[in-house]
């Protein structure tokens, strides 16, 4: 049984649970809408290669706007990003309800979900990272991933069903209103200012880094698989199942049983137990992966989703308890966030057109069956990140957002 002081203890960080507030409405406005965007596509006519283009434009505008955009990116504090990030999110959203009138739309779309992802990613994670107890990282990144999932786990259903009732269009509209009232708990903490001399040049010395080699890698195995996960899988699941509504129910479910394994993961990450949970799960993650060209009748492509999750939310708990000690250590954690967010959109613009060749050549059978071959590859990237320098993540060095000083 995990003690009630645990407890207390998380729920006593206010900013957190404003955090943790923020997310929740985030996870149920865009459960209600994020996981359909391929079958929305699909639905439309599009082929794989032109959804996968989507999210190929996704990436390479946020490569240019990070690096057009960095001097007045680090003028706004790490709160006004996040809240700056959700009118393009409810863009975003409303383009996708247009496209089906103007087509062109969807070559705008990138231009609004590049911009949020710019934003919004790059405040979270400096917020998190500063208001965060390192004692209790694991523990506090599982509580979010849990609430994350009890907020979540309905939107799907819910959302299937609105779209069956109501329509794609409808559905976007009330994702986007909910968005729109999510960051305002923030604004009761105090801000967090990037550095004035925040530049590439300052950004680059993370990407050399011999030390933090292995988790870079592993940082590249994420980026890709993650493109395969939350793109290509709901897709598969939806043509496995054969309808909306109960596609939501499939993810929905996923949701229900990994809440409770990613706050006990969290929890073994405080207690030494962060890297066994990476290399037991990303093998497993693998396996799993690896199962899925055999699978198609629907009761077992539900019971390996949800299987799956399980498995790698898990694993991205303890990854991810390993990315914020390594920010409470090194001597610039935003040069550091956004080196991340640069190496996950690099990979994916080398990777997302081999995916659109395979796509544009093959069957859609065997596109499926190559991309799930691929994604249990990338998770056993993972592995290398227990290869990285043991002071990153449990050295003691203090820092505050902005230090010029960067990691050698």
């Amino acid at each position: 049984m995990i003690s009630d002081k645990h407890h207390l203890h998380i729920f006593g960080n206010k900013e957190i649970n404003a955090l943790y507030a923020t997310l929740g409405f985030l996870a149920f406005a865009e459960g209600l809408l994020s996981v359909f965007v391929p079958i929305f596509f699909w639905n439309l006519g599009f082929p794989l290669w032109k959804i996968l283009l989507f999210y190929f434009l996704h990436s390479a505008l946020f490569l240019i706007f990070t690096l057009i955009l960095l001097p007045i990116i680090k003028k706004l504090s790490d709160k006004m990003m996040m809240f700056l990030s959700i009118p393009f999110l409810v863009l975003y959203f409303f383009g996708l309800s247009m496209v089906e009138v103007e087509s062109f739309i969807f070559f705008l779309l990138p231009v609004a979900s590049a911009m949020h992802t710019l934003l919004f990613n790059i405040g979270y994670h400096i917020d998190f990272s500063s208001a965060s107890d390192k004692e209790r990282i694991g523990e506090e990144i599982g509580v979010r991933y849990v609430l994350g999932s009890v907020l979540g786990l309905a939107a799907p259903f819910f959302g299937g069903a609105l779209i069956e009732a109501a329509g794609f269009q409808e559905t976007f509209l009330i994702g986007s209103a909910i968005l729109l009232i999510s960051v305002l708990p923030l604004f009761f903490f105090k801000n967090r200012n990037l550095a004035s001399d925040l530049t590439i040049k300052s950004i680059v010395p993370f990407f050399k880094n011999k030390e933090l080699l292995p988790f870079t890698l592993s940082g590249i195995g994420y980026a890709i698989e993650v493109v395969i996960s939350k793109t290509i899988w709901p897709l598969f699941i939806f043509l496995a199942i054969g309808g909306v509504k109960e596609f939501g129910g499939v993810i929905s479910l996923g949701l229900v049983v990994t809440a409770v394994v990613t706050y006990l993961v969290g929890f073994l990450s405080d207690y030494g137990k962060r890297r066994n949970v990476i290399r037991w799960a990303s093998i497993a993650n693998a396996l799993v992966w690896f199962i899925r060209p055999f699978i198609g009748q629907p009761p077992m492509v539900a019971g390996m989703h949800v299987g799956g999750n399980v498995i790698y939310s898990g694993l991205m708990v303890a990854w991810a308890s390993q990315y914020y000690k390594i920010t409470k250590t090194v001597s610039d954690a935003t040069a550091f966030i956004i080196s991340r967010e640069l190496l996950y959109n690099s990979a994916r613009v080398v990777f997302i057109p081999i995916l659109m060749y395979i796509a544009y050549t093959t069957s859609t059978s065997t596109f499926f069956s190559i991309s799930f071959v691929l994604a249990g590859c990338m998770s056993l990237i993972f592995l290398v990140a227990n290869k990285t320098h043991a002071h990153l993540l449990t050295g003691l060095i203090t820092h505050e957002h902005g230090n010029k000083d960067t990691l050698a």
